[in-house]
């Protein structure tokens, strides 16, 4: 996974796979040696790693603690059409390794015939062989170079799902080599790490129907979807995430759990974005017995162009307590507070310079003491306006 220097003594030493021929000083090993059978004699035992002869053979496979690690991919089920974020981790015992490759293939369990496809945003990552050669995986382009180090992780990997899977893709394996280098030239030191993830063709009795995500303004997402189906269906969980890698649940919402006509669903996500960003957002659908699968990612790029003030902490505001705002800003701003009874009169005025990123600005309470029933709480820059409502307590 690293580049080797020829070696010339009569002969030429090559690295040998079904679909090419890769000589020792190419920087990949070669197609297939991931571990996945061979796909057209997958009867034959000619199942390769990348420690074999030609490429990174000095240790035995999985020696000296290290690991390769998915995240994101279908570990359970996995949904016909989804699209599957996934990133992974290299590990060795020792922090002694500087370069850094891998490769991934998935194939299916009946005649090893590739499944789905692999996409990449990773500039240093890159797609390999052909879906009609059976020989499509996704590895490294050069092996990353760090310094000396335990870890790396190779992110912004993407597999997508058959949209409409054969009955031979029931089943499914992805086959992930990960190589630990210490970047001297030679396979001397380079370690091997696998590891297989198996997923079944999600079975699930839930036909989602549509499935959307939209914004009001910065502070409210809108997730809609509804079902034509549901048979013994439990819960549905939106999970939202900042990178399509690293996801956290914001809602559990109970399903109908049995239903042939159509199911409207929604949750209003409240969440400020004071930044330029995408988010993204998927739907987890969990059946009465556990078993559970996701729908297609949807994202949305929210923009703010100033200022985003979050609904205070203290409501209704107490007499003798604090109201505390958060506000966002894309700049460093002057910020003017004033807060009015309802008569117009000024109970409060402050005025504060907000720095860029995340500012909190706190009402005193004992300011309002001298008032009942309602107040107004009036913040302005220069180009933005917003009131507040706040009763007292």
């Amino acid at each position: 996974m690293k580049r080797k220097l020829p070696i010339i003594i009569g002969f030429g030493f090559v690295c040998m796979s079904y679909t090419t021929l890769k000589l020792l000083n190419d920087p990949n090993c070669p197609l297939s040696y991931t571990g996945a059978p061979k796909a057209t004699t997958p009867n034959l035992g000619q199942i390769r790693y990348c420690n074999n002869s030609g490429c990174h053979q000095n240790f035995a496979l999985n020696n000296a603690g290290g690991s390769v690690v998915a995240t994101g991919l279908p570990s359970l089920n996995y949904s016909s059409g989804a699209i599957y974020n996934f990133s992974l981790k290299i590990t060795h015992a020792v922090a002694d390794k500087k370069n850094w490759g891998f490769a991934i293939k998935a194939v299916n369990a009946v005649d090893n015939k590739v499944v789905g496809t692999f996409s990449t945003t990773n500039t240093n990552a890159t797609l390999k062989g052909t879906t009609t050669g059976n020989t499509a995986e996704l590895s490294h382009s050069n092996a990353a170079a760090t310094a000396t180090a335990n870890t790396f992780s190779y992110i912004n990997l993407q597999w997508t799902a058959p949209t409409i899977p054969t009955v031979n893709e029931a089943n499914i394996k992805f086959y992930i080599v990960g190589n630990a280098g210490d970047g001297d030239g030679s396979e001397v030191g380079d370690y091997i790490y696998t590891s297989i993830v198996s997923a079944a063709l999600n079975t699930l009795p839930v036909s989602l129907t549509a499935f959307s995500v939209n914004y009001t303004n910065q502070n409210t997402v809108n997730i809609n979807w509804q079902t034509a189906q549901e048979i013994n269906t439990d819960h549905f969980e939106v999970e939202t995430s900042t990178n399509s890698t690293d996801w956290h649940k914001v809602s559990n919402m109970r399903a109908m759990g049995n239903s042939s006509i159509k199911r409207s669903y929604s949750f209003a996500y409240k969440k400020p974005t004071a930044f330029n960003g995408n988010l993204f957002y998927r739907l987890k659908i969990v059946d009465l017995n556990g078993s559970f699968s996701y729908s297609e990612i949807k994202s949305l790029r929210l923009t703010n162009n100033g200022i985003v003030i979050e609904e205070p902490n203290g409501q209704p505001l107490q007499a003798y307590g604090n109201s505390i705002f958060t506000i966002h800003s894309n700049q460093t701003k002057n910020i003017n507070i004033v807060v009015l009874d309802l008569n117009g009169r000024l109970l409060y005025k402050n005025s504060t310079m907000l720095a860029t990123g995340v500012n909190t600005i706190t009402i005193p309470g004992n300011t309002v003491a001298i008032s009942s029933g309602m107040v107004f709480v009036k913040f302005t820059a220069d180009g933005f306006e917003k009131t507040f409502k706040q009763l007292i307590k």
